[in-house]
Order: structure tokens, then sequence, then C-alpha cells
């Protein structure tokens, strides 16, 4: 009676097993690979090693790019933004009167950040000088945001406070998202939670409405 070796319910890490006729074995997986489902097929690569489609790669292939957190080959993202926002009203130092040549922006939002090699995304915002017909502020007027009346392209300082609520929201998430990031290897969980808190900020607000607001703001501001 010949000994072949210790029975095992499963295969150790490092081994796949094999069926046949005669007996079932473990064998082991290559040389570059940690753990693997068959001879071809690697789940886990050795360090030094980067994961992709089965395979153990010391550089990843063109279009992908090293992910040293999970020590995979993704995808290489480029940015994505949204469309441009509509221009907000001309105005000049805050003023909608009493001015010929004044200034409107408009902004457009990310909506997918790069990845590490992928390409960066475009200014998001955009100013440009505009000339309206010159018209006297009337009389009780002072031709301020703090006088602006919806509807006859003024901003209301409603819409301004709710601006300056949303920024601070929207600085709270940019610190959520590196605090997150710095404890958190997987990069798809952590987008998935971005993703939850930026749709509990912006509700249903369309980028167009989104853009008034900041639009507004900026009016203020000017």
């Amino acid at each position: 009676m010949k000994q072949i070796g210790v029975c095992l319910p499963s295969c150790p890490s490092g081994y796949y097993g094999t069926r046949s006729p005669e007996k079932n074995k473990c064998t082991k997986c290559k040389a570059d690979c940690e753990t693997c489902f068959n001879s071809n097929f690697c789940t886990k690569c050795k360090s030094g090693f980067y994961l992709h489609i089965g395979k153990c790669l010391k550089t990843c292939l063109e279009g992908f790019e090293n992910n040293n957190h999970t020590m995979e080959c993704t995808s290489i993202v480029h940015c994505s933004v949204s469309e441009w926002s509509p221009w907000s009203p001309c105005a000049k130092k805050g003023k909608t009167c009493g001015f010929k040549r004044g200034n409107e922006t408009r902004i457009r939002e990310i909506v997918q950040s790069p990845s590490a090699h992928g390409s960066p995304c475009p200014p998001l915002s955009e100013m440009r000088k505009c000339i309206v017909q010159k018209k006297k502020c009337q009389k009780g007027e002072k031709g301020t945001t703090e006088n602006m009346i919806p509807g006859e392209g003024q901003v209301p300082r409603a819409r301004c406070l709710q601006f300056e609520s949303l920024k601070k929201e929207v600085t709270k998430m940019r610190k959520e998202e590196a605090r997150l990031r710095s404890i958190h290897k997987n990069e798809k969980y952590v987008d998935e939670m971005l993703h939850e808190t930026n749709f509990q900020l912006w509700g249903r607000r369309s980028y167009a409405e989104r853009g008034q607001l900041d639009s507004d703001h900026k009016t203020l501001q000017d």
C-alpha cells in the first residue's frame, strides 16, 4: 500500500483542486500567483504583481493603471463634466443698473472624477464681458443686489443665502471625502458613499438650477 499524501477537506492557499478517477489532488498555483482558481486563472497575485483578468503582470497594459491599493489593473477613467449652466445676469460690482459694460458667468459640474492617470477636469467656471443698454437706477433704487426683484433678470437675496448654505455643505462633503479616502482602500465603496452624500445634498435640483444658484452668488459678490 502506497501513501501519496494527506487528505484535506479543501486545498490550502496557493493550491487549487483537480479531480480524476484515480485521485483528487491539490496542485500548486503559478510562481507569481498567491491564490488561484485553476492553472490559468489567478485570483490574487504575489507582492509586486498586478492582477488583470486572471493573470499576474509586473505592469498593467495600455488603457489600464496600476492600483496599489487593490494590486489590480483598473481601467483609466477620464474626467467628465456636465453641460454649462445658463449665463448669469450681466452685472457690475453687484449692480444691474447704472452701467453699460459688466460681466456674466456660468458654471459646470464634475460628473465623473478622473482616476490617477486619467485626463484632468477642465475649468468649471467661465466669465465673459457683457454689454447692456445702460439704464439709470430708478429713484429710490440703489441698483444693488439688496433690492433685486425675481423675474426681472435680478437676483433675490433668498437664493444667495440658499447658495451659501449649500456651499458650506459642499465644503463638509469634500472634507468627508478626504477622510474616507484616507481610511478606506476600496475606491468603489468610497465612490458609492460619496454618490449617496451628493444626492442628499443636491436632491433633485437640475444642473441648470445649481448653475443659477452659483451665478446668483457670483453676481452678489461682484
